[in-house]
Formats: C-alpha cells, structure tokens, sequence
C-alpha cells in the first residue's frame, strides 16, 4: 500500500491547482481571441461589448445566429440604444451584410446570419451616441473601424470561420478536461485495488470515495457552463469558475486523505482526524452556500441580475444541485461515523 506524507500530499493539491489554472488560462484566453466561442468582449470607449453564436462555432453554410451584448464599463446592461451592424469579407474589399440603424430596448439582442465561406470576417457594431446629428447612411469603409463622419463608437471584433473548428476544439477540450482527472483517476484507481486485494472496504471508507466523486462531478459540471454565462454578466461567470474550483479542491483535498496510508501513521491519528473533519466541514458549508444561492435564484431575482425575473432552471443546474445535495447527506453520515469511531476509540 503507498504511503503519503503530509508533505507529500501538499505536492499533489499544489500539482492539481497548477495543472487547472493552466485549464482555465488557457481557455479563458482561447475565448478572449476567438470570438465565436461565445464570449468574447471588446472595451471601446465607454461600452464593453460581447459576441457569441448560437451554435458556438458555426460552419460555413450553416444557419447561426450572432448574439450581442453591450454593457457599461461596470458590466451593467444598457438600455435604449440605437445600432448598426456590418460584416465585411475576409480581405475587407466587400461588404456582405449590413443592418441599418436600429433602436433597442436592451443591449442584448440577436441578428440572424449564414457564414457562406470559410475563412476569417470582420464583424463591426456601431453603437450611436445619444442626440446624434449625423446622417445615418454608413457607405461601405476601406477602415471597418473608422468612426469618421458618424457620431458613434464602432466595435470591430475578428471572426474565424472553419468546417473543423468544431472537431479541433472540442478534441482539445476532451484532452485538456481528462488529462489532469485521468491521471487522478489513474492513482485513485490504483489505491483503490490495493486496498480491496487485501481486506473489503468498510461502508465508511465506501463513502470518502463517493464524496470525492461527487465533489469533482459537480465541480466538473459548473467548469463546463460558466463561460456560458460570462456574456450576460462577468461577475456570474466568475461565481460559477470559482465554485467549479472550490468543489474540485474539495475533491482534490478528499483524494489525499483517501491516498494517506492511516495504518503507518498511528501516532498521529488524533491530528489526522481534526484535519479530515476540516475538510469534511469546508465541503458541507461550501455545498450549503451553493444549494442556498441556487434556491434563492431560481425564486428570486438575483443581485446583478441582467434580467428582472429569477434564473431560469435548466438541465445542468439540476444535475448540479442534485449532486450537492447527495454530497451534503454523504459528508453529514461520514462526519457521524467519524464521531462514532472515535467514541470507539476512546
């Protein structure tokens, strides 16, 4: 059976950290260049604009639509705006759409549109300013950007068009998801037989493994929608990234004590059950926050809600929920076995 050192386990939560913000930066940074990952943003004078694409990474041909959403430089939506919309081609020697000046509502709106070719176009948002006096009718420009002779700010985002985009990144999310958990699986896999091939796991060491395996599910789950939800508020997006963290080092924390050979570290026994009943309480309180915050966002309108209406409740977030909620029951029924084996002990 392996034998893991305090010191030893350190190592392996600082590896597992390292190794998800790599993940995370280089994702975060995939999406702030490549536009049609539906997040990217763009600050140009007083307005922080995003663009995303329902699908995510349309195909040339395809039917898609490009989403936008423009907010202030706090990240608060606006309200009562007027737009115009162009796309150039590739070598920016055509224009092959534009939208005329439109008044919206909301700074969130939609356009529908059919990417022909494959290949790199520039998408151009024109936002007016307020009582502008100019005339309305924007010729084609040799600068997409240029603003000259039009009272309004223009945001130019650079958009790829590729018939294996979809292939290519999600083969490389694949990679970058399994990599660090199949080398964690890999261990956890191994501790696993060795501690089967000599005696059966008791119904408490059975459920230290699925506390752990709930954690990193759930975990894995607010990974996988919180880019999803940084165009309609930045702040949402980074409470779900860092929630996404918190239970995967939960679970990370979990995988070194289940690794910690107890039978060669006797003497510190007491030291070794204060620290999992510190990790045991940091998952349920974290665990609590998350259901209650769920509960009040899909009843009430949440702070900084860029919508006047409750969340609404979706797929993911059920599976999420259902998984904290098993883990709260399994952490509560471990901590009371750990109490009964030290009154056991005593």
């Amino acid at each position: 059976m392996y034998k893991f050192s305090l010191k030893k386990q350190s190592s392996i939560v600082v590896i597992f950290f390292v190794l998800t913000f790599l993940y995370l930066f280089s994702s975060s940074n995939s999406y702030a260049h490549l536009e049609q990952s539906s997040s990217g943003g763009v600050m140009e004078g007083k307005y922080y604009s995003y663009i995303g694409f329902e699908p995510r990474n349309p195909t040339p041909g395809e039917n898609s639509k490009i989403i936008f959403s423009i907010q202030d430089e706090h990240g608060n939506d606006l309200y009562e705006l007027e737009t115009m919309l162009e796309i150039y081609s590739t070598n920016m020697e055509k224009r092959l759409f534009y939208e005329p000046w439109t008044k919206r509502a909301i700074g969130d709106f939609e356009i529908p549109y059919v990417f022909e070719d494959k290949g790199t176009y520039q998408i151009v948002l024109s936002i007016s300013e307020k009582n502008n006096t100019k005339e309305h009718v924007m010729p084609p420009r040799q600068i997409p950007s240029s603003s000259f002779n039009c009272d309004c700010t223009r945001v130019l985002f650079n958009v790829s068009v590729s018939e294996n985009w979809n292939t290519i990144w999600n083969s490389l999310m694949v990679i970058v998801v399994i990599l660090p958990f199949g080398v964690f699986g890999y261990a956890l896999l191994n501790n696993y037989k060795n501690k089967t091939s000599k005696r059966k796991l008791g119904r408490y060491e059975t459920l230290r493994y699925i506390m752990m395996f709930l954690a990193l599910s759930g975990g894995v789950i607010h990974l996988s929608v919180y880019v999803d939800h940084v165009p309609l508020r930045i702040e949402y997006g980074m409470f779900l990234l860092l929630a996404a963290i918190s239970q995967i080092g939960f679970g990370v924390l979990l995988l070194s004590v289940l690794l910690t050979d107890s039978t060669g570290m006797q003497k510190n026994t007491c030291i070794l059950r204060r620290r999992n009943t510190t990790v045991y309480l940091f998952g349920l309180l974290g665990s609590l926050v998350l259901l209650g915050l769920y509960i009040y966002a899909v009843n009430f309108t949440p702070p900084l809600s860029p919508e006047n209406h409750p969340e609404h409740i979706e797929i993911s977030g059920i599976v999420a929920k259902s998984l904290e909620i098993s883990l709260i029951g399994v952490i509560l029924y471990v901590l009371y076995l750990e109490n009964k084996i030290k009154q056991i002990m005593l």
